[in-house]
């Protein structure tokens, strides 16, 4: 039998087949992505557990590495997730960068405030959020 604590983990980190990719919930990302986004607090902000990235545009001199999933020699993008206390402060909740060509992140702490990706000059990233089913 499952425990409340296994119910409430289960909600609050589904299992990969418990979640979906979307474009438009909670809130619209127009795709694709370059120079800085601000994915501002809405309404569905809080219903997503994350985002799911690839790059749509690299420019040659990114020093691809071949191989199953590119690799690239240049950062692709920057991404910083903020959180509000009751206070008013604004914290950095989480930060992430990579080289992958695509990928899954989980927010570390639900219920966002703001989230800013930083794509880096000349690529271009196609971003959906990843939402329950």
């Amino acid at each position: 039998m499952v425990g409340p604590n296994g119910i409430i983990d289960f909600f609050l980190h589904p299992t990969f087949n418990f979640i979906t990719s979307s474009v438009t919930n909670p809130s619209p990302i127009f795709n694709p992505l370059t120079g800085t986004t601000v994915l501002t607090p809405s309404v569905g902000l809080a219903s997503s557990f994350g985002i799911v990235w690839a790059v749509s545009f690299a420019p040659a001199q990114a020093g691809q590495t071949l191989g199953v999933l590119p690799t690239y020699e240049d950062r692709v993008f920057d991404l910083v997730v903020t959180h509000t206390l009751a206070s008013g402060l604004v914290v950095v909740s989480q930060r992430f960068d990579t080289h992958e060509s695509n990928g899954i992140l989980f927010w570390e702490n639900l219920l966002p405030s703001n989230v800013t990706i930083e794509v880096f000059p000349h690529f271009e990233l196609t971003v959906e959020w990843l939402i329950g089913i």
